[in-house]
């Protein structure tokens, strides 16, 4: 019979499940499909010879196994990717950059063009998600760089974003509680918009919540109600919306994998900073 072996990818699973508080946002982290990231849990619950995971509820807790599991599996990837770094990364030229929707008709070709400008040539291979997700991609392994929107005083905000309310060219707020379209959690502007929204005389009322960009988008142009997003974003079709209180500017930050050298970190602070105010 053959020893067990804990292989690196199921490991990452085991940890992306861990910080995403489950398999639906740790799969959506590691861009795997659900069914691998649960595949990865039953492939080290049969090395391993014990549960990880068990049912709490409509979620999932770690078992006691599954937390020392945990632990290992941390040490595990860390050392891995310590040695990736120092044995392997002068010669690795693709960089993994996740970033956010908001602002990316910006970040990309900044990002790209910075990258590729650099000496020795680097690339970007670039994933999108919601700051949320973006965050905890350097953690789970799934990226080299993140750039994500942030409470204000992040330790890695390199600027800040101002906020804005907008909605439909002809949308005109009626009487009653103002509706407003947010993302669902987790989501780093939905407090800000609930809390600014539901200070008004008349307070107000959510009539949609999206999970990305494009649905929030597509929820406001056809005149449902009204939305926050950064000043840095697209805003087609949508237009500011005068007389609503703005909350205070999130921070715009930058994260780094151990294995992106200085000079690189150092650029990409340099240029994602120039899109956003000091």
């Amino acid at each position: 019979m053959s020893d067990p072996v804990l292989d690196i990818l199921p490991l990452r699973s085991v940890v992306a499940v861990a910080r995403c508080g489950g398999v639906h946002r740790a799969a959506a982290t590691l861009h795997l499909t659900q069914s691998t990231v649960s595949a990865h849990l039953r492939r080290i619950e049969k090395e391993t010879g014990a549960a990880v995971v068990a049912k709490a509820g409509r979620g999932i807790r770690f078992t006691e196994h599954g937390e020392r599991l945990l632990a290992a599996a941390e040490r595990i990837l860390a050392a891995h990717d310590e040695a990736v770094s120092t044995l392997v990364a002068p010669s690795r030229k693709t960089l993994v950059v996740a970033t956010i929707e908001h602002g990316a008709d910006h970040l990309i070709p900044v990002l790209s063009n910075l990258l590729s400008e650099l000496p020795g040539g680097y690339s970007a291979q670039f994933r999108l998600d919601r700051s949320a997700y973006v965050a905890d991609a350097i953690g789970a392994g799934a990226a080299d760089v993140a750039v994500f929107l942030a409470p204000a005083g992040h330790p890695d905000a390199v600027g800040t974003l101002p906020l804005c309310w907008y909605a439909a060219k002809d949308f005109v707020a009626g009487a009653g509680p103002l509706p407003i379209i947010v993302f669902d959690a987790p989501c780093v502007l939905r407090a800000p918009a609930t809390g600014a929204a539901h200070a008004l005389p008349g307070g107000a009322t959510v009539v949609a919540e999206a999970a990305n960009l494009a649905g929030l988008y597509a929820a406001t142009r056809s005149g449902l109600g009204v939305t926050l997003l950064p000043e840095i974003d697209a805003v087609d079709g949508i237009r500011p919306m005068d007389g609503l209180p703005a909350p205070a500017p999130l921070a715009l930050a930058v994260s780094f994998s151990e294995r992106v050298p200085e000079r690189v970190r150092r650029a990409v602070r340099r240029d994602v900073a120039a899109l956003a105010e000091p």
